[in-house]
């Protein structure tokens, strides 16, 4: 029978373990003895029964989610949680009482004990300054819970292969969507490379958002033909972990994927493109010998403007190869971002220019990309 005059106060036995482990365990305050008592029957002050009764929940969560179970690999996680403020307050009046010092506090110890088990069932890593997946669990004050969980974002090299013309690459602004976008809706605007790389991508990863970069631009008749165009895809907080490489096929347009690291990027975006370009001039080609003379003067440094700067590359190849009446067809191996239109123009102001080299009028009908080669 307890006492009128003394206070009993229950804890369950992972908050008595942590408290009281090395303590004394009861105190005459006021007139009034305090009693701790280790409980598994009785509601824990300080946790509520906590880790009795939600902790295994939340381990269960966090194992059932989807990008935790669909890794192959051992994955990376990190374990973040927000407890109510209540847990504090019921912890702090307790020390304070008893005089405890040093001990770890309630929210490091439910940090502990969900990467403990985590560890135990799947066998993950820890990782707090780079995972692969990090949970964030918000407990609420009536012990309800949500587990959030944002997976690492990740780069992919992609290349794109355009069989047909009259395709654009980028969507126009008004065909531009957000991730809510459904793709029956997606499917029934204007064909874009664009709008392909987006429904792949979502479809097979589900993030929470994607951010295309593009390593250069053809016109919408042009083809691209070999190895196809690199360029590159942010995935960020991807809901499913997906392949690491894909292909897929829709319609006149090839892509494929494949995971690389963000400090691959900057080999992936430098390389050289085998063009064929059709060119329109003002006069009928007379001498195709002395033509082909000249178009060989191409070959060397390119020199033009881009985005008000002075930018300079190379042109390794120049040959005619067909002329009829007033066209020519051209090929070129060049270092990819030479405005190929400006090339044969001179519009605005490039160095060397087809229009000045064979001092006619020339213009570029369109050109089609036959190859793409890395530098090395």
């Amino acid at each position: 029978m307890v006492n009128s005059n003394q206070l009993q106060i229950h804890l369950c036995k992972f908050c008595y373990d942590r408290n009281f482990s090395k303590k004394k365990i009861s105190l005459v305050k006021y007139s009034v003895s305090v009693s701790i008592v280790k409980t598994r029957i009785q509601v824990c002050y300080i946790c509520r029964n906590f880790f009795l009764g939600t902790l295994p929940s939340i381990v269960k969560g966090i194992l059932n989610s989807e990008l935790f179970g669909s890794t192959k690999c051992v994955p990376t996680v990190d374990i973040g949680t927000r407890i109510p403020f209540i847990f504090y307050e019921n912890e702090d009046y307790i020390r304070s009482m008893f005089q405890i010092k040093g001990a770890i506090g309630i929210k490091t110890q439910i940090n502990l004990l969900i990467r403990e088990k985590l560890r135990k069932n799947k066998k993950c890593f820890i990782d707090h300054i780079n995972p692969e997946l990090k949970f964030d669990v918000v407990i609420n004050n009536d012990l309800d819970f949500t587990v959030n969980c944002k997976a690492k974002e990740f780069y992919l090299l992609g290349r794109y292969v355009k069989l047909a013309r009259d395709i654009h690459q980028r969507e126009k602004s008004w065909m531009k969507n957000d991730s809510q976008t459904s793709f029956e809706l997606i499917d029934k605007r204007e064909k874009s490379i664009e709008q392909s790389i987006r429904k792949s991508v979502m479809s097979e990863y589900h993030p929470e958002e994607i951010k295309i970069t593009w390593t250069g631009s053809e016109d919408r008749h042009s083809l691209v033909l070999g190895t196809g165009r690199p360029f590159f895809v942010k995935v960020i907080n991807p809901k499913v972990k997906g392949t690491d490489g894909k292909k897929v096929s829709e319609g006149s347009v090839d892509l494929q994927f494949r995971k690389i690291k963000q400090d691959q990027i900057d080999y992936y975006g430098k390389y050289r493109v085998l063009v064929t370009v059709l060119v329109g001039l003002d006069e009928k080609v007379n001498n195709i010998g002395h033509f082909q003379y000249l178009i060989k003067s191409l070959i060397g440094e390119v020199t033009f403007k881009f985005k008000n700067r002075i930018t300079k590359r190379n042109i390794y190849f120049a040959k005619l190869v067909n002329a009829e009446e007033d066209k020519l067809e051209i090929s070129l191996d060049m270092d990819n971002g030479i405005p190929i239109k400006q090339l044969i123009g001179g519009n605005e102001p490039i160095n060397p220019c087809l229009s000045s080299i064979l001092k006619t009028k020339c213009e570029c009908i369109y050109f089609d990309i036959n190859d793409v080669i890395l530098n090395k």
